[in-house]
Order: C-alpha cells, then sequence, then structure tokens
C-alpha cells in the first residue's frame, strides 16, 4: 500500500512539474512574440530612453591630424552642467512668478513666517519632474530653500483623509478620454485638529488646474461635477468646495494670500467677494520659488502674457472653440470637426483693448463695453515689491528701424527688475474700414527688461523695431500686406491696457470720464512714413527671400463672417453652429437643457455639403503641379564614393549633392520619409549615422542629461530674452553630453483662449512675444548643433479633435489669411528669420589636404506640422501652406517632420511629400502610410527633394562631430538588438531544455535484472 501511495506521489509531483513547465513555455512564447512585435515595432523610443544613442565612427582611413574634429562643444562637462541647469530652472521660476495683486503691499513676509498651504493638490506637487515622472517633492524643496512648513495641515493632505482628493488627470492617454474632476478636500472633512494648526501661520491656498495634450480645458462642467450648481461653472473657476475653503479663510485670517498654479489664465473677478485674500501669485508652472516670493528673497519681476479675462468665455475667440462637428444631410454626424476663427486678429488683448479704445473714442458700434468688468488684469502686467520710476521717452528712426530709449529709476527700497514694453498703433484708415482690414488698438513691437536695480539706481533700457512690424496684411483688396498712410503712435507702456491709455492721452480727444486711467502723453511718440497714401508695394515681397507675396489660403476663409472694430456688435462672432441633441464629452460650454429640464452641455454641428465633405476625405494638396508632369531619370544605388560627411557645409545646391542622391536606394527613401520618429535611421549607401530626435518642450526626455525646466509658458513671463537664449543654448549643451541631434520644440502656437490643453507648452496669446522667445531659443540650440522642430506648423491652437488617436480625422481649421499671417504664423516666420549661426566644417583644398574652415547658416532647420487641417487640408500636407509659405516665401530649405503620425489615417505620405514636407514622426511600418512606389517619377521626384533636404539638415549637425572626409560610421548593434537577440536565444533553448526533461519525466525506465551467482554450484 505504501509502495502505491509513493508511486501516485512521485506521479503528481511530475504533473507539477510538467504543468510548471508549460505554463513557463508560454510564458517564454509570449515574451518572444512581444520581443519580436512590440519591442521591435518600439525599438527606437525604447534605446532613445534608455541612453543608447551613442555613435561609432572608424577615422582609421580618415587624415585627421591637425585638425578639430570637434564642431560643436560643450560649455560643461557631464560632471559640471548639473549646478549650471539648476542655476538656469532656478532664475527662471524665479523671474517668472507675476505678482498680480498686494494689497496694502502685504508681501512680502518674514522669514520667520510658518505657511499653510491650503489644497489637497499640494501635497502632490513636484519640482523638476517630466513626462516620465520623477521630480523633488514641493515640501522638500520649501523646506531645502529654509522655509517654514506647517506640518500638521501638510501631513493632513499627504497622509490624512485629504490624501485621497485633489485634481483628475484632465486628458487621459494623450485624449482618448477625459477626467477634470476638480474632488478638492472638503472643508468638512479637514480635521480640527489641521485647522487649529493654521493659527499663528500664514494660509496660502493653491488654486491648482491642470489640463493635457489632446484635450483643452472643459468650458463646463457638466461631465465632471456632481451638484447643478458646478456642473454649470466653468473648469476656470472655483467649484463650491473650493469656494468654501476660500470664505473659511477670508472669514477667519486678514491676510490670505492665493497661488494660481495652472496653465490657464482663469477667471479671477471672484476675489472682490473675499477681502481678505490680499495677495495673489500666479505660478503656472513650477512652484519652486513660491516661498522666495513671499518672503521677499526674490523681488517678482514677471509679466502677464495673456489676458485675464473676468468671463473667458465672453471673448470673441471663445464663441468658437471646442466641440464642432460636421452633419450629413441626413442628419447623421460625420467622422469630422471643424473651428472657426471668427474673431479674426481680435484674439487677448487685441480684442479688449481694441474695444475699449473705441468705447472711449464713441466708434464702432463698440456699444456698452465695460473695459473694468472685463478685464481682471491685463496682457504685460506684473507688481513689484518696489517702484520704478521712467523718464525721457525718446524715438529715432535710422531708415526703417526705430530705436526706443527710457530711462528706468529704482525709487523704493528694495533691489529688483522691471520691464519696458513698447506698443504700437497703427492708423485705422478709411481704406481699411472699405476693404476689411483689421488693426488693433495696440501691439507689442519690442521689449527688454532692466539688470537688477539696486535702489536709488538708474538704467537707460533700449529696445529697436523694424517698421516693418507696423505692416498689416489685405487679404480682399491689395492681397498683400500693406502699410497704411497716417500717424502711427509709439508708447512705453507698463502693459498693454496702460499703453493704450497712454495714446489716448496723446490723441487728446478721449472722453477723460470713460478712461480708466489718465495715461501719459510723454511716453507716446508719433511716426509718420514717408508714403501720403496706402503703401501696396514695399512689404509685398518678402524681406528674407524677395519672393512676392500673395494670398495663399483663401480656401481656408470658408463661409465665416469676421470680427471687424468698425461694427464690433453687427459682427460680433456667434457660434458656428447649432447645439445638437448629442452631449458633449468634449467640455462644451452650457449650450441647451436635458430631459429633465437641467441646463446641459451638448455637441455644436452643422451641416457639411456633399461637396466640402468630398474635398475633406481626399488626399489633395492643393498642388497646381500636375504629377504626370515629371520625366525624372530614376536612379538608385549609384557608386559615387560619397559620404554625408563629404557634405557638410556645402550650398544645399551645390551639384555634388546629386551625386549623392544618386546613392541612395529605394529602401533608403522609404525608411526615411516613412519612419522618421524620434530619429532618423543608419543609412548605409550615403554612410548616414543614426541621428536621436528627442522630446520636450521643457527639457530633453532622453538624449540629454534628465534636467527638466519650468514650463515655456514660465520662460515667457520672464520677459527676459537673455534667459531664452541662455535656456536653448543649455539644451544644446545637454546634447552635445547626451547625444540627441534634434529637439521636438519649441511649440509656439497660440494662447487663443485660456482653455487650450497645451497653453503651458506654449508661450502666450501675443505672437510677437511668442516668436521672440522661441527665436532665442532656436538660436541657442543651434549654436550648439542642434536642428530645432519649431512646432506646430500651423494653426493648431486647440486640443480637442486635433487628430492624434483612432477614431479621429482632424479638425478642420477655418480663418482668414489676415489673421492667419499676423497672428498664428509670425511665431514660425520670426523664427526662420532670428539669424545664422556658426557652421565649423572641413574644408578639403585644391591640392588634396584638408583643412578646419567655417561658415554661416541659417539657426533655423526644422520643421514640425501639426494634426489639425487648414481649410479641409491637413497642414502636414498642405501644399499653400508648406511649398507658398516655408519653402518659397521663406526659402527654407531644411527638414519638414510631421507630429506623430502612428494612428493618424488622414497623413497620407505621397500628399505630405507632393506638399513639400519631408518625412512622418512614425517608427513602425504598419503605421507608416506611404507605399513607395519606387518607378513612379511623381513619387520619386518629391521623395528624392525630400531626401535632400533632411541629409542637408542632418549633415550639417552635430551628428557629424568626430567624423571627416574619409570617416566611417558604424551600424552597430542596438541595446533592443542585443537583448532580442538575447530572447530569441535564450528563449527557445529554455523550451527545449524542459520539453526533453518533460519526455525524461514520463519515460518508463527499464527495469533492473538481478543474477545471482550460486558458490560451487556448477553448470549443467
Amino acid at each position: 500500500m505504501k509502495r502505491k501511495e509513493k508511486k501516485e506521489g512521485k506521479m503528481f509531483g511530475k504533473v507539477i512539474r510538467t504543468i510548471i513547465s508549460g505554463v513557463l513555455a508560454i510564458v517564454l512564447v509570449v515574451l518572444m512574440v512581444a520581443a519580436n512585435t512590440v519591442l521591435a515595432s518600439n525599438d527606437r523610443m525604447v534605446n532613445c530612453i534608455l541612453g543608447d544613442v551613442d555613435k561609432t565612427i572608424d577615422n582609421s582611413k580618415a587624415e585627421t591630424e591637425g585638425l578639430d574634429l570637434n564642431y560643436n562643444k560643450a560649455d560643461y562637462t557631464e560632471d559640471e552642467i548639473g549646478d549650471a541647469e539648476a542655476d538656469l530652472s532656478g532664475r527662471i521660476s524665479q523671474e517668472g512668478i507675476v505678482l498680480l495683486k498686494n494689497e496694502e503691499n502685504m508681501l512680502p513676509l518674514s522669514e520667520d513666517s510658518t505657511f499653510s498651504f491650503f489644497s489637497a493638490n499640494t501635497a502632490k506637487l513636484t519640482v523638476g519632474g517630466g513626462m516620465l515622472g520623477g521630480g523633488t517633492g514641493l515640501r522638500d524643496v520649501y523646506e531645502e530653500k529654509g522655509a517654514k512648513i506647517n506640518d500638521t495641515l501638510w501631513q493632513f493632505y499627504a497622509e490624512g483623509a485629504g490624501k485621497d482628493y485633489g485634481l483628475a488627470s484632465g486628458s487621459i492617454s494623450f485624449g482618448d478620454a477625459e477626467d477634470f474632476r476638480i474632488n478638492e478636500c472638503p472643508l468638512s472633512e479637514i480635521s480640527k485638529e489641521a485647522l487649529d494648526s493654521v493659527k499663528d501661520t500664514v494660509p496660502v491656498y493653491v488654486l491648482k488646474r491642470v489640463a493635457g495634450e489632446g484635450r483643452d480645458m472643459p468650458r463646463s462642467m457638466y461631465n465632471h461635477a456632481d451638484s447643478q450648481e458646478d456642473k454649470e461653472r466653468s473648469y476656470l473657476e472655483p467649484d463650491s468646495s473650493e469656494r468654501e475653503i476660500l470664505q473659511y479663510l477670508n472669514d477667519n485670517y486678514d491676510n490670505t494670500v492665493l497661488v494660481v498654479n495652472s496653465n490657464a489664465a482663469l477667471e479671477l473677478d471672484w476675489l472682490a467677494e473675499y477681502p481678505n485674500i490680499h495677495s495673489v501669485i500666479y505660478a503656472p508652472g513650477s512652484m519652486d520659488s513660491v516661498t522666495d516670493v513671499l518672503t521677499g528673497k526674490v523681488n517678482p519681476s514677471g509679466r502677464t502674457v495673456d489676458t485675464f479675462a473676468a468671463d473667458a468665455l465672453a471673448s470673441p475667440a471663445a464663441q468658437n472653440f471646442g466641440d464642432y462637428a460636421y452633419y450629413n444631410e441626413d442628419g447623421t454626424v460625420t467622422k469630422y470637426n471643424y473651428v472657426s476663427y471668427a474673431e479674426g486678429i481680435y484674439v487677448g488683448y487685441k480684442y479688449y483693448e481694441t474695444r475699449y479704445e473705441d468705447t472711449v473714442l464713441g466708434q464702432g458700434n463698440a456699444g456698452e463695453f465695460d473695459y473694468v468688468s472685463e478685464v481682471c488684469y491685463p496682457f504685460g502686467y506684473g507688481l513689484s515689491y518696489t517702484e520704478f520710476q521712467w523718464e525721457n521717452f525718446k524715438t529715432a528712426w535710422d531708415k526703417d528701424t526705430c530705436t526706443v530709449t527710457v530711462d528706468v529709476k529704482n525709487t523704493g527700497d528694495v533691489s529688483g527688475k522691471d520691464v519696458v514694453e513698447i506698443y504700437a498703433q497703427s492708423p485705422y484708415t478709411e481704406y481699411d474700414k472699405a476693404n476689411g482690414v483689421e488693426k488693433a488698438s495696440v501691439q507689442l513691437a519690442g521689449y527688454a527688461k532692466t539688470e537688477e536695480l539696486a535702489p536709488g539706481e538708474a538704467q537707460t533700457v533700449t529696445v529697436t523695431f523694424k517698421e516693418e512690424q507696423l505692416k498689416a496684411y489685405d487679404y480682399k483688396a491689395a492681397k498683400t500686406y500693406i502699410l497704411d498712410a497716417g500717424d502711427y503712435y509709439i508708447t512705453a507702456g507698463r502693459n498693454a491696457h496702460d499703453a493704450v491709455n497712454n495714446i489716448l492721452a496723446a490723441k487728446g480727444n478721449a472722453d477723460v470720464q470713460k478712461m480708466t486711467a489718465q495715461g501719459n502723453a510723454e511716453m507716446t511718440a508719433v511716426y509718420v512714413p514717408e508714403n501720403p497714401d496706402v503703401d501696396t508695394v514695399t512689404y509685398a515681397k518678402d524681406s528674407y527671400s524677395g519672393q512676392e507675396i500673395s494670398n495663399l489660403f483663401d480656401e481656408a476663409a470658408g463661409d465665416v463672417t469676421y470680427l471687424s472694430r468698425n461694427d464690433w456688435q453687427g459682427t460680433w462672432p456667434e457660434h458656428d453652429g447649432e447645439a445638437m441633441d448629442q452631449v458633449s464629452t468634449w467640455g462644451n460650454e452650457i449650450n441647451g437643457t436635458d430631459k429633465e429640464g437641467n441646463p446641459a452641455s451638448f455637441v455644436y454641428g452643422k451641416t457639411v455639403s456633399s461637396e466640402l465633405l468630398a474635398k475633406i476625405d481626399s488626399f489633395d494638396s492643393l498642388s497646381p503641379v500636375d504629377p504626370k508632369s515629371f520625366d525624372d531619370e530614376i536612379v538608385y544605388g549609384k557608386d559615387n564614393g560619397l559620404s554625408l560627411i563629404d557634405m557638410r557645409g556645402l550650398d544645399f545646391d551645390d551639384a555634388l549633392w546629386e551625386d549623392l542622391l544618386d546613392q541612395l536606394t529605394a529602401e533608403d527613401y522609404f525608411t526615411m520619409i516613412a519612419q522618421s520618429g524620434y530619429g532618423t535611421d543608419f543609412l548605409e549607401s550615403v554612410n548616414k549615422p543614426f541621428c536621436v530626435d528627442a522630446d520636450t518642450a521643457s527639457g530633453l526626455i532622453y538624449g540629454g542629461t534628465g534636467a527638466m525646466f519650468p514650463n515655456m509658458m514660465t520662460l515667457a513671463q520672464t520677459w527676459n530674452q537673455d534667459l531664452a537664449l541662455e535656456y536653448g543654448t543649455m539644451i544644446g549643451n545637454e546634447a552635445l553630453i547626451g547625444g540627441a541631434e534634434g529637439w521636438y520644440a519649441p511649440s509656439m502656437n497660440i494662447h487663443r483662449t485660456p482653455f487650450s490643453g497645451r497653453n503651458g507648452e506654449y508661450y502666450s496669446e501675443d505672437a510677437f512675444l511668442s516668436g521672440t522667445v522661441a527665436s532665442q531659443e532656436v538660436y541657442g540650440a543651434a549654436s550648439k548643433g542642434m536642428y530645432t522642430y519649431i512646432k506646430h506648423f500651423a494653426f493648431n491652437d486647440q486640443e480637442n479633435h486635433r487628430g492624434d488617436r483612432e477614431g479621429q480625422f482632424a479638425v478642420c481649421t477655418w480663418l482668414n489669411e489676415q489673421a492667419a499671417r499676423e497672428i498664428y504664423l509670425t511665431p514660425f516666420e520670426m523664427c526662420m528669420k532670428n539669424g545664422d549661426v556658426e557652421l565649423n566644417y572641413i574644408r578639403k583644398n585644391d591640392d588634396g589636404t584638408y583643412e578646419n574652415a567655417t561658415r554661416e547658416i541659417r539657426a533655423c532647420q526644422a520643421v514640425m506640422t501639426a494634426f489639425n487641417r487648414v481649410g479641409y487640408t491637413w497642414t502636414g500636407a498642405s501644399y499653400p501652406l508648406i511649398t507658398g509659405i516655408l519653402r518659397d516665401e521663406w526659402a527654407f530649405n531644411g527638414f519638414v517632420l510631421t507630429d506623430n503620425a502612428n494612428t493618424g489615417v488622414f497623413m497620407d505620405g505621397y500628399q505630405m511629400i507632393e506638399s513639400g514636407a519631408d518625412g512622418k514622426l512614425t517608427y513602425a511600418k504598419e503605421s507608416a502610410r506611404f507605399d513607395f512606389d519606387e518607378n513612379d517619377p511623381a513619387v520619386y521626384h518629391y521623395g528624392r527633394e525630400a531626401m535632400h533636404r533632411m541629409l542637408y539638415t542632418i549633415a550639417n549637425s552635430k551628428a557629424m562631430n568626430g567624423a571627416m572626409p574619409g570617416s566611417v560610421f558604424k551600424d552597430t548593434m542596438t541595446l533592443v538588438d542585443k537583448v532580442r537577440l538575447a530572447i530569441n536565444i535564450i528563449c527557445p533553448l529554455l523550451i527545449l531544455g524542459m520539453a526533453v526533461l518533460t519526455v525524461r519525466r514520463f519515460r518508463k525506465k527499464k527495469a533492473k535484472v538481478s543474477v545471482e551467482s550460486t558458490s560451487g554450484q556448477e553448470e549443467s
């Protein structure tokens, strides 16, 4: 019996071991499949994140003696750069904070003050983290700076009942869904102990909002709030739980500080209800310098980059923003969405300040517009702990350049920095009114920040700008840029509203009773250009290329009625569509009632004609060129003995490029055009190395050092161009250490409304400010050999329905050409024209020897297009946009890449190259959506042009560091390849081993035969 039980026990053990082996075999098979599918498809990104970006160069056959092949040099070693990064990040954070309110000079506070931070979000905040997480807890940062924090209250939010509250993420998975629950810890849930601990401290309420890529902030909280009252509010307002806490602080403390931590200019008119909130600090991104500002260690010098409206939904731009869908003629919804920029040029302060002036002057059918109730804080606004006196405003013109000087003196008691903002007003003439040319009351023309001025110290601030900045685009009559005749007012203002009041004071015909302030005429000058009538010639050619400028976007104007200051009320934008019966899951404002009769949020929609629908469905780039007209000789794989390094320093149109391009294979074309996401592959035919292109705008998440900086809105709020240049240069330094060649930044779409989900990554509602900051970043990075993909080109000013996710097909953006050129294209144009950087290369002499040489090359060398459409055409494949503007008008020969094309089924590869663009941001063949027909003359022609531009950009970048003619880049095995190889070898061996053991485990053993020999017995 025991023997039988023992036998059964052995069998049971064998079965268990076999089952375990089977499970392990399945796991190993799954691992192999994943390694050869998921890992293989994402190998480029994985290698980048893991830091496998080094290049191997064989210089054994290159004549390197006496030559410097280190074309771009870092300013720091790997050990030194950390301190420099921390210093720069700190200065951006400090100078980027804006003091919005400081009644009775309640700030700064004593350094001995203890701060009680209210809000469930404070304990979750970190400093220095990026897309991949990380960062240092906010409390640790504050205490390291010497600040005293109320531990009891902080622990309540960090470890107590408060830890379960806090803002939801906003955008989910790049826009697949959204969750904008505010979820603040109610006052009733805050323990008595925590509330009692606030006594004898300074209460600081942190009002935080989030958004994120793929989703915009909700215009109503219909889908995210519980009470009907909160459902009807927008995300930019405090909800009932937040208001209850604010009321408690207002009632119990005489100096509550409000810190606004949001990338949106929140609605702050409600502050009037809480008179004991004397101080308001705006820190949109990093909050690490907040306690320094509270205690006066840092004197705030930031300025707003957006207008803080009392009701963001009351702006003309907000009338058409968000969730708009096209419907078929039979009433069914299509897969397409749209947005109409009916406000024209009147975005942000260009609306508020212009309507204010027209109200004061009693013109333009401005109606009963009350600036004070409309605007909480104007564009360019910010307070200081000291006072600055401005004197001796002067302007001097030298041909087409104006130099403005202002003497700035610190008349206060503490040192600080001031910002001088220069605004211009162009005449709004009868010609303009007759031809629909719109003019803002003021536009930013230049700015400068002072040095740190000690009490009593003065500085003469100088700002220059060009007459060309005063031009306007006439898209109806002249169909080009014009310069009106008449008086142009130039003024130095402390903000945009101050500038308008100065000009009104200088004009002398304003109703002072309607003005919000007296204005200072002494800070104003008048410029009268030489042309007696409207000039339609001087600026009708591009200042860089000499190309004739004329309308390119007539199709994109659509059937929209655009806002005009000639008739404010008569042309006021309406919603371009009507509220449908489908509830909006993309955050529309309250625009109807639900079945229970409660206010609700619905999709806006309108019927699309079958003709327009067919155009949207098409892959028409709008190119006027017949693809059948090409008869190029198709050449692949020719052996001309050239390498990409041979092309460094050559002109774009040098004849040698044709020989190099002849060497490319058809596979090279497909690889570069269809799979250039997060880097470009090694090409053996021309010995092009693998190159890394890295995200993000606030720091390189790979290919650098891993350091993260305050967001770009914070950088813009510094109003310090030197800091922007330093930041771009720092990114270039990091790339020299970490290996990246390209940078998916800077991002310069416009804060058309405060609801945009990526406003923190973008700079401002103002095009000039955006372009100035971005240009400095581009220049700094380019000085270290990086090519920067300025993005998102263009008109990508909302996240909703942009076209990045499955089931999205790119929102159709309708706008007129004046708005397109004067607002949305201006930052890109400024980057294109921000000058040249020095290019170091090796030049071959006539005698065959080599020497180091230098030349100038354009700083801006790359562009990333956008998801959305301009009119009905995808921007990444719009011939008017890519060839018309970029290639022709701006004479750009660099690399044009799409935004993420892995899910964009509307992103057709041929349409893209036909438009003049070059590569797709994909890295997997299955998402390339490009059938490269190697024998088609048109495909070959456009493909060859694309290859030329991409290779030209790379040849003249830091990718060539360490190489010269004769050098050979080696295509070494990547880390992912090594892992995959190991998996594909080891896993089958393990499976085979388990199979052998299983067979042996169940094979019957041969019975043992025992032969006993008997002593003394003989065989018979």
